[in-house]
């Protein structure tokens, strides 16, 4: 090399050099190794969550983010000296949001498993829970081994170890067929098919069960002791994060600040929660040389889909505190801006979909947003849904998530959130004056609403300190609740709940209060499936098929591939376009109202196009 391109060489090395020094902390820093530095100089901590896991993790009536999990990580981020951020993601993509860099920790009831070991690192077990086979209340049968679920048609919910086991003990051991296991990504979707008798036995946490049977009396627990539960935080492989988390995880169940939180969250009595005083340890894999340089072989990585919200374009409920009001009825159009926050492309057929809401009406007709063309990792896309307010009134909100082209949803979740107002608001009755409390004794007794149509819910809550004990009357049915503690219902007639408090002198004191309803739930015809049709039985790899379907009686439609839904409440009469990879393809059109009925059409993709 000649002297002058040596000394080239050099000063470009010093002004390469001299970049690094002055490149801001957060593109030096964003290698695991340097999370606990990073959040520090930050004072944050980001969690992603997947908020549809009650008592763990859940939208509380005021639409805040509650549960054990939440609490458990606020309680972290105070002993580490962190604020503490969270997302909402689907469930399905949290580890590959945690692996993008999105949060700095995932808690999401997620259990330990040797798979998910090989992409993320696990703190030391903060949970150790049972399973449990959730069936209607007027099944006899009984489940306590694989053998059981024979000729039954299961739910699990998608990316679970419930789903794993279901797999590979029941469909792998052909103890059941692969069409009668139905993968859900959203619980509450699945908890809607056990009821209305779509599916037979749902697999769920023993603790999740109780919370939805506690509001659906047709529920009840029909067997454990198939997948035990081993819950623990996750991060990325290698994180510093990890050790941290453990020591402050270790002093809250010390100093009894998680056996609090396990009572008020969980009520589990503290003499019998888990054994959890000293956690167990996780020993996680270490990444290897191998791992490390991956990227660089010649194989290309697998795709790491993510998505992150930008803005909303339009009605912006601000954070649902404000939701815009809509008439009954009445058609609008929600729009947000997203982002490809993954390492590939979305190709035209990825999808935003509808998957919960906090009431039935919140699907609004609700119909999937194709997302129209490639989007390269990094660029935005504007989507915009067509919906139509509720003819009920009330707050509404509606999740919405993105859906691959395999059907697996990714991503953050995303809402619209709208109110309808009582057009005719009933005029309060006087209730009976009741016999004064004991002078200074005040619950504060109320509901977010005494008011509500046939179907509809509200939350009780109260306040009360210095007394022996609590319970909440339901029905005649007593249970024993905390002092400061809220009860959702959810009363077909005007109900009256009593808030019972036992004094330290013994003395009991009631404090009754009134959930008044009107209207009485639909005594409509069963639904029925006038036509299905789908435009060819036969398409070549790559091509689409049209659906088209028209109904009677019904309130709305779910269309399944194999088991998968890829279109949640549908319209009663509409159309659906799906690009099925090779295969043959089982849909099936679920129209549901007062009751359930279905059809089925077969699909095959070859290796050829239809032309050929």
């Amino acid at each position: 090399m000649t002297k002058p391109l040596r000394l080239i060489a050099t000063l470009l090395a010093v002004v390469l050099f001299s970049l690094l020094l002055v490149l801001p902390s957060s593109a030096q820093d964003q290698t695991p190794q340097n999370d606990w530095a990073r959040v520090q100089a930050a004072g944050t901590i980001a969690f992603g969550t997947s908020a549809d896991y009650p008592p763990f993790e859940f939208y509380d009536s005021n639409f805040k983010l509650d549960g054990f999990d939440i609490a458990i990580a606020k309680e972290l981020g105070k002993r580490l000296g962190l604020q503490v951020q969270f997302t909402d993601f689907a469930f399905s993509g949290l580890l590959d949001a945690l692996q993008l860099g999105q949060v700095d920790a995932a808690i999401a009831a997620i259990s330990v498993t040797p798979d998910r070991q090989q992409v993320v690192d696990f703190t030391n077990l903060y949970f150790v829970g049972d399973d449990a086979a959730m069936i209607r209340r007027s099944d006899t049968m009984t489940y306590h081994s694989a053998t059981d679920f024979a000729g039954k048609k299961v739910g699990v919910e998608a990316g679970t170890t419930y789903q794993n086991w279901a797999q590979n003990s029941l469909v792998g051991a052909s103890v059941i067929p692969q069409a009668d296991l139905f993968v859900y990504h959203d619980v509450t979707g699945m908890i809607r098919d056990l009821r209305n008798g779509t599916i037979d036995v749902v697999l769920i946490g023993r603790l999740p069960a109780l919370f939805y049977i506690t509001r659906a009396q047709d529920l009840k627990i029909g067997g454990q002791g198939m997948v035990q539960q081993h819950f623990a935080i996750a991060l990325r492989k290698g994180s510093t994060l990890t050790d941290k988390l453990n020591e402050a995880m270790l002093a809250m169940q010390t100093d009894g600040t998680y056996s609090q939180l396990a009572s008020q969250y969980l009520k589990i009595a503290q003499n019998a929660q888990p054994a959890l005083a000293v956690p167990t340890l996780i020993e996680n894999p270490t990444v290897t040389e191998t791992q490390q340089t991956a990227p660089m072989a010649a194989v290309a990585a697998p795709c790491l889909y993510g998505m992150s919200f930008v803005q909303d374009l339009n009605l912006n409920d601000h954070n649902m505190t404000a939701p815009p009001v809509m008439q009954p009825g009445q058609s609008f159009v929600k729009s947000w801006r997203v982002r490809n926050s993954g390492t590939c492309d979305w190709t035209p057929d990825f999808a935003l979909v509808y998957v919960s809401g906090n009431r039935p009406e919140a699907v609004m007709g609700a119909q999937p947003v194709n997302v129209g063309r490639t989007v390269p990792p990094g660029q935005t896309v504007d989507l915009s849904a067509s919906l139509v307010a509720p003819t009920t009134y009330g707050v509404f909100q509606a999740f919405w998530q993105m859906r691959d082209n395999t059907g697996k949803l990714f991503g953050e979740v995303v809402w619209v959130g709208i109110q309808v107002p009582n057009p005719n608001p009933p005029t309060p009755v006087p209730a009976a004056p009741a016999p004064p409390p004991p002078a200074g004794l005040n619950p504060n007794l109320r509901a977010d609403s005494n008011y509500l149509t046939a179907g509809q819910c509200t939350t009780i809550h109260w306040d009360v300190d210095n007394v022996s004990a609590v319970y909440f009357v339901d029905n005649g049915t007593q249970q024993g609740v905390g002092g400061h503690d809220s009860r959702s219902v959810c009363p077909q007639q005007t109900t009256t709940y009593t808030l019972r408090v036992v004094q330290t002198n013994g003395v009991t004191v009631d404090f009754p209060i009134t959930i008044n309803v009107s209207g009485s739930a639909s005594s409509s015809p069963a639904p029925t499936v006038e036509s299905f049709a789908v435009d060819h039985n036969s398409i070549g790899s790559g091509e689409c098929v049209n659906f088209k379907w028209k109904t009677a009686n019904a309130n709305g439609v779910n269309l399944y591939r194999s088991n998968n839904r890829i279109l949640s409440g549908g319209p009663t009469s509409g159309s659906q376009q799906d690009c099925p990879p090779d295969g043959t393809w089982d849909y099936r059109l679920e129209a549901y109202g007062n009751g359930n009925t279905s059809q089925n059409i077969s699909v095959t993709v070859s290796g050829r196009s239809r032309e050929q």
